[in-house]
C-alpha cells in the first residue's frame, strides 16, 4: 500500500503497525522522521530491541533472513531496519526481500530506507512484493515556494508564531535543505524568548553570519559577479573577520566543486551530481554550472594548489597579502584573474 508521508500518523493510529515499511526519496529528514515515527510507534508497542543492518559492498543478504529467524533473548517483538542508501537490491537482494516478505515474521517490523528509487526500480517484482506486503511510502523534494509555509508549520509545532518574511528569509538561506531548515528552527526557537519571531530575530539568531556570507561570497564568485565578490570579501574584511574562518569554509565549498568538476568530467550528469551531493535551489545549481561551463576540472585543481599558499600565509604574520590572495584566488575562480595568483605566490 502506498502513503504519503503526510498519512503516515494517521495511517499508524487507525490501522496500526504492518510488517514492512519501504521509505525512500532524495530528502533526508522527512525519510528519517518517518522511520522515527514508525519507532515510536513499535516502542508504544513493546518493540523493545532495534536490529540495524547498512548495505554496503558485499553484504550478506543472507543476513537479513538469519536475524529475522533467530530466537531473541530481549524481546519477543523487533524491528529490524535495513539502510540500503543509494545501493540497489540486485537479483540477490531482491530475491531475499521476495522471500522474506511472502512469509514475514509476525514478531518483526521491517524498516528499510532508500535514496530515490526511480520508475524502473519500482516496476521490479521485489518493489511490487514488497509494497503488496506492508507500506511503501515515497517522499518527495519540497518545492521552494512550499518551504516557507512548511517553515512556518515547523515553528508552530514548537509552540511558537513566525512570519511570512522571516519564514522566507530562512527558506532562501537553507535553499530547499530541509534538513538545515529544522536545524535553523530549533536553534532560533530555542533563542528566541518571544512567540512571534519576526525577521530581526532570524537576522541576529538563526545563522552563524560569517559561514553564511562566505556561503555567498562563493557563490557571487561562481556566477562571475567579480564586483559583488570584491565589495564582499572587503566587507568581511573590514568587520574584523578571522582568516581563518573565511578560508575553511572557503576551502569546503571549493574542494566539493573540483569533486563535481572530475564526476562531471566522467560522463555523470549534473542533475545527478546535484542530486548525491545536496545541491538544491536554482540559483545554487545555475553557479555551479556557470563555473563547470568557465573552467575545466584540470583548471580548478590548478587553482585549489595555490590555496595552500593562503593557509601558509595565513598562519604567518602576513595579513595583508593573505587578503590579497583571497580576492585574487576568488577573481580568478570568477574567470576575471585581475590580480595574478602566482604573483604572491614564491617560486
Amino acid at each position: 500500500m502506498r502513503l504519503r508521508a503526510g498519512q503516515l500518523s494517521s495511517n499508524l493510529t487507525r490501522s496500526g503497525l504492518v510488517p514492512i515499511y519501504l521509505i525512500s526519496g532524495d530528502e533526508p529528514l522527512q525519510v528519517m522522521e518517518c522511520a522515527d515515527e514508525i519507532r515510536r510507534y513499535a516502542r508504544k508497542q513493546n518493540f523493545e530491541e532495534r536490529i540495524v543492518l547498512d548495505v554496503i559492498n558485499g553484504f550478506d543478504w543472507n543476513s537479513l533472513i538469519e536475524v529475522s529467524a533467530n530466537f531473541s533473548l530481549f524481546s519477543s517483538r523487533r524491528l529490524l531496519e535495513l539502510r540500503l542508501g543509494d545501493k540497489k537490491p540486485g537479483k540477490e537482494g531482491g530475491d531475499v526481500l521476495i522471500k522474506y516478505a511472502e512469509q514475514p515474521p509476525s514478531d518483526n517490523v521491517l524498516i528499510i530506507t532508500a535514496d530515490r528509487l526511480d520508475r524502473k526500480t519500482q516496476d521490479t517484482k521485489w518493489y511490487k512484493t514488497l509494497d503488496n506486503a506492508g507500506v511503501t511510502i515515497e517522499i518527495w523534494p519540497i518545492e521552494s515556494s512550499r518551504l516557507p509555509d512548511w517553515i512556518q508549520r515547523r515553528v508552530q509545532k514548537q509552540g511558537k508564531q513566525i512570519s511570512n518574511p522571516a519564514a522566507r528569509l530562512i527558506a532562501d538561506r537553507v535553499e530547499g535543505n530541509l534538513l538545515a531548515a529544522s536545524q535553523e528552527i530549533d536553534k532560533l526557537c530555542l533563542l528566541t524568548e518571544k512567540n512571534e519571531i519576526d525577521v530581526d530575530e532570524v537576522l541576529s539568531a538563526v545563522t552563524d553570519s560569517t559561514r553564511f556570507d562566505v556561503f555567498i561570497l562563493i557563490e557571487s564568485a561562481l556566477t562571475g559577479d567579480a564586483k559583488q565578490t570584491v565589495r564582499m570579501l572587503k566587507g568581511l574584511q573590514n568587520e574584523g573577520i578571522e582568516p581563518m574562518a573565511i578560508y575553511g569554509a572557503l576551502m569546503w565549498e571549493f574542494r566539493r566543486l573540483c569533486s563535481l568538476a572530475y564526476a562531471a568530467k566522467t560522463g555523470v550528469s549534473l542533475d545527478e551530481l546535484f542530486r548525491k551531493s545536496n545541491i538544491k535551489g536554482a540559483r545554487r545549481q545555475h553557479a555551479v554550472k556557470t563555473t563547470l561551463r568557465q573552467h575545466t576540472a584540470d583548471e580548478l585543481h590548478a587553482l585549489l594548489r595555490t590555496a595552500v599558499h593562503i593557509d601558509r600565509k595565513i598562519k604567518s604574520s602576513d595579513r595583508v597579502i593573505v587578503w590579497d590572495l583571497f580576492q585574487a584566488f576568488l577573481l580568478a575562480l570568477a574567470g576575471n584573474p585581475i590580480i595574478n595568483l602566482n604573483s604572491y605566490i614564491p617560486d
